[in-house]
């Protein structure tokens, strides 16, 4: 009998983008962010996140690790997204999540 594979809850994968904006915010207190579900996959979950930096690199740097281990070992599928200018940051974003701001 094989185990039946399952992404987490909603509400884990809420969880998991506190976790990482604690992450982000440690090192940036003034980032922003908005979370939505990825336009081409309808299981991802996509955290965008503003912050005033030359190198969106940076931001990357702190979650990489961590979002491998949600998505292997917690299967969360949350991936940083980071945008480096408000104008970015509104029109990246999918039409549902700047209607919810």
């Amino acid at each position: 009998m094989t185990e039946q594979w399952r992404w987490a809850p909603v509400t884990r994968i809420k969880e998991a983008a506190e976790e990482l904006k604690a992450t982000i915010r440690a090192k940036y207190p003034d980032a922003q962010f908005r979370l939505s579900r990825a336009q081409d996959d309808r299981d991802a979950w996509n955290l965008w996140t503003l912050v005033d930096i030359e190198d969106p690199d940076e931001v990357r740097d702190l979650t990489r690790d961590r979002e491998l281990d949600m998505l292997t070992e917690e299967r969360i599928p949350i991936y940083v997204v980071p945008t480096l200018g408000r104008e970015h940051f509104t029109r990246d974003l999918p039409a549902e999540a700047r209607r919810t701001g």
